[in-house]
């Protein structure tokens, strides 16, 4: 496990530089509110998901009723379901707990690399899968801990740094187009947010997602009819 780690490392180094900050980012928001130091990487391990971290320290700070919660959660998770339906082909030969932690780590960052890049020659691809998930969480959770700490030394906020994700999914996009020939996906996700973003403001992740699925979907029946 180690030997895959240290392989795979190096293409997770961006993702580390970003999660670091975007880490730190959320524990000193977290800190903000009076939490203690443990409170940050406590929700890295038990849910997980940078956004909703967030969205859950603005709960229990605001008193947001648990309706509201909910529907908050599953419009800005809702992606996470159709990225479990692509990787079902994918983690098929993991065994059964590295099987369901994968569904569980299964991030945008993740998912951008485990569908862009290639695993080593030496490496079975469901262990480079894998190695994958457990560096990334790794580096959040680390970046959440070292966030929690300086929290509490900390009083100012820190500005824009959440853009740092947008910058590193616009790489790996590009990375993407460059390594495929086939770029009907591609402008296919730009399509269909534009549209569903036109239309439905805001809310356009599920509609984009929904558009995407039936199209892929339909154009998947007639290559295969054909």
């Amino acid at each position: 496990m180690i030997n895959n780690l240290k392989k795979v490392f190096p293409m997770t180094i961006p993702i580390l530089i970003s999660f670091i900050f975007i880490g730190l980012s959320f524990g000193i928001y977290t800190s903000s509110f009076g939490y203690d130091f443990w409170m940050p990487p406590l929700t890295s391990l038990i849910i997980y998901s940078g956004s909703i971290q967030f969205v859950v320290v603005e709960a229990m700070h605001s008193g947001m009723d648990i309706l509201s919660f909910i529907l908050i959660v599953a419009m800005m998770n809702i992606r996470h379901f159709f990225y479990a339906l692509t990787c079902l082909g994918k983690f098929k030969n993991l065994s059964g707990n590295k099987k369901t932690y994968a569904y569980y780590s299964l991030c945008d960052e993740a998912y951008s690399l485990i569908m862009g890049a290639e695993a080593p020659s030496d490496m079975k691809k469901e262990e480079f899968y894998f190695s994958i998930l457990i560096l990334l969480q790794a580096y959040w959770f680390i970046g959440t801990i070292l966030g929690g700490i300086l929290g509490n030394f900390i009083n100012y906020e820190i500005k824009g740094i959440d853009f740092i994700l947008t910058a590193l999914f616009l790489v790996i996009f590009l990375s993407q187009w460059k390594q495929n020939k086939d770029h009907f996906p591609a402008v296919l996700g730009i399509l269909g947010s534009i549209i569903s973003m036109i239309i439905f403001g805001k809310n356009f992740i599920l509609p984009a997602m929904i558009i995407i699925l039936i199209v892929l979907y339909v154009a998947y029946r007639r290559e295969k009819h054909d």
